[in-house]
């Protein structure tokens, strides 16, 4: 178990906080991108119907004038009056009317009727007649890419011109733009159109922040508190006792479900305290057990023994199959730190036997107790009740499975003739 709080702020701070950052900065993104693009879209769409008004002006007024048409203009043959006077009309019609500023004014055949750059290249061949912008615009599809110079960006447009009448190709016009200026536009436009969502994305997040601020402190309380009761339940029960319990919830599993099993089961009794508790009173009694059961219960722990129950003053523990020395070196580790003890008044006795035994939890469904029935409950009962204070008395299959260093505390005791049963059994008695 996490014995540390959900950390809700950080995680909050972290995705939500961080990563709303990281989408709102995706989303304007998206805004400007979709804003360039519309522009984008809409330029070129002005700039169709633009191309397409500024010929039927130019026929109008300079070639209808010498009955002429732009697909009658060949390369070269245009005479130079009218060519002069194509020229002059057409620079009137972009510097004023349609204020481009920078084109080149062809034919469908190719032949420059305008260049902007250079006037001496009107009436020649345009040389890129074959290149993908001018045969996208002869066949009626507007055709345009970007360029970027001198820290600004341009639109290269290639415009098909139609003939209002016929529908037909009669013409293409080539636009340079600076379009950095649209960039300008996009923002302007976004920072009008995105203020108040802005404004209501800070708002959200705030109170989100302030709620998800209320929800972390409950949890850390909660958590807190949860810690502190595993802490308590811990000084009466073994780690591994809680952590069955929160196994068993998480995992909605049965709690120690009742199974036979070998196991090691520990007995301690304090010694003279029934007729101590008598003649004292109540809560000095109560403390002074307290005391002893409280060192008990530490070494008990320590050395992962589970505490069955507190019976008077008496103690009943369980300690795992292979653990006969853990329980004995608790035996002997309770003796010694009594002895040590400035605290306690009492010795103890402590009996420790191994065998089969049904282990599990019994009762009902509303009041279970975690306990162990079997022969070698009353047998270890038995061990510890024979045992004198500061003694530990040990069963002879419990000796057996001691190694050499701690059989050196231990001697052969008089066999014990137990009530109830004929046989004699043997043990051992030590001290630390």
């Amino acid at each position: 178990m996490n014995n540390k709080p959900f950390p809700l702020k950080r995680y909050y701070i972290l995705y939500a906080g961080i990563g709303g950052i990281v989408f709102y900065a995706m989303l304007f993104s998206f805004f400007i991108h979709a804003e360039r693009h519309a522009l984008h879209q809409q330029y070129i769409e002005n700039l169709v119907e633009k191309g397409s008004a500024f010929y039927r002006d130019a026929y109008r007024d300079v070639l209808g004038e010498n009955h002429l048409s732009f697909e009658a203009i060949e390369s070269t043959t245009l005479p130079e009056q009218t060519s002069r006077k194509i020229n002059d009309k057409m620079k009137e019609l972009i510097s004023t009317d349609f204020g481009f500023a920078k084109v080149n004014v062809f034919n469908r055949k190719g032949v420059i009727l305008y260049d902007y750059e250079n006037q001496t290249n009107e009436g020649e061949l345009y040389d890129d007649i074959q290149g993908e912008g001018f045969q996208h615009a002869l066949k009626g599809k507007t055709f345009s890419k970007q360029e970027e110079g001198n820290g600004k960006r341009f639109i290269e447009v290639y415009i098909p011109a139609f003939d209002l009448d016929t529908k037909q190709v009669v013409g293409v016009m080539e636009v340079y733009e600076d379009v950095s200026r649209f960039e300008a536009m996009v923002y302007e436009a976004l920072k009008e159109a995105l203020v108040i969502p802005t404004l209501i994305f800070m708002l959200f997040n705030i109170m989100l922040f302030w709620i998800v601020f209320k929800a972390d402190k409950v949890i850390t309380m909660n958590t807190c508190l949860l810690i502190k009761v595993r802490e308590h339940m811990e000084k009466y029960l073994s780690k591994s006792t809680t952590d069955a319990i929160y196994s068993s919830v998480t995992e909605e599993k049965e709690l120690f479900k009742g199974e036979i099993q070998d196991i090691v089961i520990f007995f301690s009794d304090i010694r003279g305290f029934t007729s101590y508790s008598e003649n004292e009173k109540p809560e000095i009694v109560v403390e002074n057990l307290n005391k002893l059961f409280e060192l008990q219960a530490e070494i008990i722990h320590k050395y992962d023994g589970i505490i069955d129950k507190f019976v008077g003053d008496e103690i009943m523990a369980v300690f795992p199959k292979h653990a006969s020395q853990a329980a004995v070196q608790a035996g002997l580790d309770i003796q010694q730190a009594i002895k040590d003890s400035q605290d306690a008044n009492f010795d103890v006795g402590v009996g420790v036997h191994y065998g089969e035994a049904l282990l599990g939890s019994i009762g009902t469904e509303d009041r279970r107790d975690y306990t162990v029935i079997g022969n070698i409950v009353n047998t270890g009962a038995r061990f510890c009740g024979a045992a004198k204070g500061g003694e530990v008395i040990i069963s002879q299959v419990v000796y057996e499975q001691l190694d050499e260093k701690h059989k050196a505390y231990f001697k052969l005791n008089e066999p014990l003739k137990l009530k109830g049963k004929e046989e004699v059994i043997e043990t051992y008695v030590g001290k630390p």
